[in-house]
């Protein structure tokens, strides 16, 4: 009977059918763009290397400016070698630790042809096992380079390509800021980073870094820490190890805050769970705005029905029909449209969540839960919105119903 009433008013029920699936687009849509998103998020975490703790001297934080951060930040000192040296001795979590100090601003030139836009990186022997980033041909930075602070280059797959298009690079010299510096590796290919190659970086010994660019202050240079704990299981007692260890160095009084920033793949994590919450909870709310809409298209149509078919249900309480009966005929009805319209917008969410990963820089995700929630809240909105419609007609009185015209 539904379905016979769905079919005798095509349009009326067409349009009610549309008004929900908007609603359920519009929440599959959302959700898809959040979890494709984190998951996003947290390969690009993941790339960095396995259960990587990372120690600056700021605070934690993802995306941050410099201008943003406090002024007590920016007045704390330095990390040093010796720190990464302590923490490599006395942290028995730690399977490696590795210094590293970057310069964003860097030229490397090789003949006539000339690159502005590598990262520089001073490195020691335990950078390659510490971020699982290996050379593919030639050798990395060895002690010998640290304690000679060698002018020696090892350089990643875009640097090549743009130096050396037809030609060996290795035992080629180059100039890294106008000094010269001899090719001892190319890296493997590492990817992407949010956007940003990582292939995009020469690595000298971090002795030779601090020999050429002795100040810490320059804008775009950071000195970090990064340290591999043996396993996941022991990424906690890291932590709290190397806490010990930088508070005991650093001088930190008992019961003041830390004066710099350890960060794990979890904490890094929750960061951007907590900078995307509130996008997130926007977007939803927006989304049950949209279904709620198609819900009161389906109360609406349904309080017509009511009206346009007071003499049937007069008719049928005559012959037996029970107000349970009524009820449970609208309630139907109104469950079937909202069904219908719930699997139609799950397809076609679906399809957009495809056609934005084949075609849109955006990754989009539809999680399973995603469509059961569709489903359910598409029946939901049937079920509250069809009640009063229902429950009115359930309580006619057939008398009255019967003389309806």
């Amino acid at each position: 009977m539904a379905v016979d009433t769905l079919r005798a008013n095509k349009l009326r029920s067409s349009l009610t059918i549309l008004g929900v699936s908007i609603g359920v687009i519009t929440i599959i849509f959302m959700v898809s763009i959040i979890q494709g998103l984190n998951r996003a998020f947290a390969e690009q975490i993941e790339a960095l290397g396995s259960n990587t703790i990372f120690i600056t001297k700021y605070d934690p934080g993802f995306g941050r400016p410099p201008e943003m951060r406090s002024m007590e930040e920016r007045q704390r000192k330095e990390l040093t070698i010796e720190d990464a040296d302590a923490i490599r001795r006395e942290c028995d979590a730690a399977a490696s630790v590795s210094p590293l100090h970057r310069n964003i601003a860097a030229t490397v030139r090789y003949a006539d042809r000339q690159t502005d836009t590598p990262i520089l990186i001073g490195v020691t022997p335990y950078y390659e096992f510490t971020h699982s980033a290996y050379v593919g041909r030639g050798r990395f930075i060895g002690d010998i380079d640290m304690q000679e602070r060698s002018n020696v280059a090892v350089l990643a797959k875009d640097v090549v390509n743009a130096l050396f298009p037809n030609e060996e690079p290795l035992g080629k010299e180059i100039k890294i800021n106008g000094t010269p510096f001899l090719v001892i590796g190319v890296m493997e290919p590492m990817g992407n980073f949010f956007g940003q190659s990582r292939d995009n970086a020469v690595y000298i010994p971090i002795a030779t870094f601090d020999k050429y660019y002795p100040d810490y202050t320059v804008p775009g240079t950071l000195f970090a820490i990064v340290v591999r704990p043996k396993s996941r299981a022991h990424v906690k007692d890291a932590v709290n190890e190397i806490t010990d260890i930088l508070r005991r160095r650093r001088r930190v009084p008992p019961g003041a805050p830390n004066n710099f920033g350890i960060s794990t793949q979890d904490s890094l994590l929750d960061i951007y769970n907590q900078l995307t919450g509130a996008t997130a909870l926007v977007l939803t709310a927006i989304s049950f705005v949209a279904l709620m809409i198609g819900g009161i298209g389906v109360m609406n149509i349904m309080l017509v029905s009511v009206t346009e078919r007071t003499k049937e249900i007069g008719i049928r309480k005559a012959v037996g029909a029970t107000r349970f009966n009524i009820l449970t005929q609208f309630l139907i009805e109104a469950v079937a449209l909202t069904a219908i319209g719930g699997f139609a917008g799950l397809a076609v969410g679906e399809v957009f969540s495809l056609l934005m990963n084949k075609y849109s820089p955006l990754l989009a995700f539809v999680p399973l839960w995603a469509i059961a929630v569709g489903i359910g809240i598409s029946a939901m909105v049937g079920i509250i919105f069809g009640l009063w419609p229902a429950w009115k007609a359930a309580r006619l009185d057939p008398i009255e119903a019967l003389r309806y015209e």
